[in-house]
């Protein structure tokens, strides 16, 4: 067998998922010692479950990935310029740029032996011009989500150029990255990280002795949190203004009202005319003598008044009270609370069997970074779990019992070997996975396995798959996965999250300084609801975190249900919620 693809598919006894299932935010750190156990454990947990595919892996040769696609994917670009003009920063795309990028040997400016110190090229040219191609190339990739979600009449057949150009991107990172080490080794440059509001980067500083200065280095400086915060930005002016324009629209329909109705305030008034029709004894006047001027609405008034162009206030007050009532609603709008964009992601209740997911990464950001850990296994949460199946899995945390899960899965996947030398201190502390270790036939990239992308497309579809924090799983498999985003626009995937379970309906997501919503991390939402140990913490392993989430879900369920709150209280959802495109034909209509 070849890599960790096939053993997608061989490394349990149940040949199709679909013959037992119905179709229906990294806080903690921990020693270099004990993480190295961890990370032994782990592979000892992988062998245990698979001997004959790990060995079988380990002795295969390297094989050499078909990357026909990424060629294949660029026939695609007309479709994509036909609808998408603009990037995300909002500048004109050229789109035969794009055609000429060779997305099979790598589109940066350096060759291999320019990545190693001393070389005679200029570390400084080569890494200026590289951030600028990933910058213009990445401007595309944020817009191309959008697009190609709104793309109702389906000019954008496939989603396989953004990901060609994910694929293209992350080697153009771990070449950026390289070009930045071998700076630090020439004494060019120091390297630290830095927090800029939303995102970290790397910030070169000049060495005392370099022949370089700060201000020589500001062209070589990573833009990311330069970029993603001004289009942060740009996004809440884009909100504002949309509500500055339903707030001016809501005013001009009052303003229409005036001149339409004339004055139309409820009840009598004093100064009014005897025979007002406001007045008592009129047909306006209703049942224990409340005085109203429409029984359905009383700001709007009945036919007959309408038609004896009546006034029942004086326009001028009229006038004020009038105004007065709009900005009074207005301003009630604007304190209302607004929507929790992550409650669409709330299960329903009827939510049974769902797949729960986990993807550890060497990055955030799933254009540059690598799928190195996935853990899922199934669970259901009404009906019993399927009885043919073994119930003694073993976890990394000896005290984790298998519970009601079951099908579970471990896959480690690998990086580039210029990822691997780069390495990423900051991983193996959190996770135990040194990926300076992932390269060779038993490490495959998950980019370039399409056996392993297939596989885990067709478990994604089945069933409702769950998440903590989903939109990140999402957001790599978008750019990872093939046919995934395709599936995901036709309504094919459902995605639950527990985060907005955590938030919304556990009590004990107390507020506090470092979390104003409360805490809801995995690791604060798991201890809440018993799924594991106050003195333990998180383990930051894909099925580890898969199973802690999923039984940390079902007792939170099995909790709501019996106090009638959650799915089953006045704002829960019927069915299996969860967030899925739902597509609404157009229909024709016949005289």
């Amino acid at each position: 067998m070849e890599g960790v693809g096939n053993n997608f598919m061989t490394m349990n006894d149940v040949d199709d998922i679909s013959d037992i299932s119905d179709m229906n935010d990294m806080n903690d750190s921990m020693s270099s010692e004990s993480t190295e156990n961890d990370n032994q454990q782990n592979h000892q947990n992988v062998t245990a479950t698979a001997p004959d595919n790990r060995a079988a892996a380990n002795d295969a040769p390297a094989r050499t990935p078909d990357l026909a696609w990424l060629n294949a994917a660029k026939e695609t670009i007309t479709q994509w310029a036909y609808i998408m003009l603009r990037d995300a920063d909002d500048h004109d795309i050229d789109w035969d740029w794009v055609r000429s990028l060779d997305l099979v040997h790598g589109i940066g400016v350096a060759e291999p032996a320019d990545l190693e110190p001393g070389a005679a090229s200029s570390a400084h040219d080569l890494l200026k011009a590289d951030l600028a191609i990933r910058d213009r190339l990445e401007a595309i990739i944020a817009k191309m989500s959008m697009v190609f979600m709104r793309d109702f009449d389906r000019h954008i057949k496939t989603y396989e150029l953004p990901r060609a150009l994910a694929y293209a991107d992350r080697r153009l990172t771990d070449q950026i990255d390289l070009l930045r080490d071998r700076g630090v080794a020439e004494g060019l440059w120091t390297v630290t990280d830095e927090d800029r509001e939303r995102v970290t980067v790397p910030v070169l500083h000049a060495t005392e002795a370099g022949p370089l200065t700060d201000d020589d280095l500001a062209d070589v400086q990573d833009r990311t949190a330069e970029i993603v915060n001004a289009r942060a930005e740009k996004r809440k002016a884009d909100r504002e203004k949309r509500e500055a324009s339903r707030h001016e629209r809501q005013m001009a329909l009052f303003e229409a009202d005036e001149k339409h109705y004339g004055s139309i305030e409820a009840g009598p008034d004093e100064s009014a005319p005897a025979d007002s029709s406001s007045d008592a004894g009129s047909p306006d006047y209703l049942i224990e003598g409340q005085p109203v001027i429409n029984d359905d609405n009383p700001a709007v008034p009945d036919v007959e008044q309408l038609h004896a162009n009546e006034t029942a206030v004086p326009e001028m007050r009229y006038e004020k009270s009038r105004h007065a009532a709009a900005e009074h609603v207005a301003a009630r709008a604007a304190a209302a609370p607004k929507d929790y964009w992550r409650a669409v992601y709330l299960p329903g209740r009827d939510v049974d069997n769902v797949m729960g997911i986990d993807l550890e990464t060497n990055g955030t950001e799933p254009y540059r970074a690598y799928i190195i850990d996935v853990g899922f296994e199934y669970m259901n949460m009404k009906s019993p779990r399927p009885t043919q199946l073994p119930g003694d899995y073993r976890y990394d945390k000896d005290y984790y019992e298998s519970g009601d899960a079951y099908d579970q899965h471990r896959f480690s996947f690998g990086v580039t070997p210029e990822a691997a030398r780069h390495g990423n201190a900051f991983i193996i502390q959190l996770t135990g996975i040194d990926i300076s270790q992932r390269t060779g036939a038993e490490f495959p990239l998950f980019d370039e396995d399409p056996a392993a992308q297939a596989d885990l497309l067709k478990r994604l579809t089945t069933q409702p798959f769950v998440a903590h924090m989903a939109t990140f799983e999402h957001s790599f498999f978008m750019l990872n996965v093939a046919g995934y985003a395709e599936a995901y626009r036709n309504g094919h995937v459902t995605i639950i999250d527990t985060l907005p379970m955590s938030r919304l309906w556990d009590e004990g997501s107390i507020p506090c300084e470092g979390h104003p919503d409360g805490d809801n991390t995995l690791d604060a939402y798991a201890k809440r609801q018993g799924a594991l140990r106050e003195d333990d913490a998180e383990r930051h392993l894909g099925l580890e975190d898969t199973h802690i989430m999923l039984l940390a879900m079902k007792h939170h369920l099995t909790q709501l249900k019996a106090e009638a709150r959650g799915p089953w209280g006045p704002g829960g959802k019927a069915g299996v919620g969860g967030k899925r495109i739902v597509n609404y034909r157009r229909r024709s209509w016949r005289r």
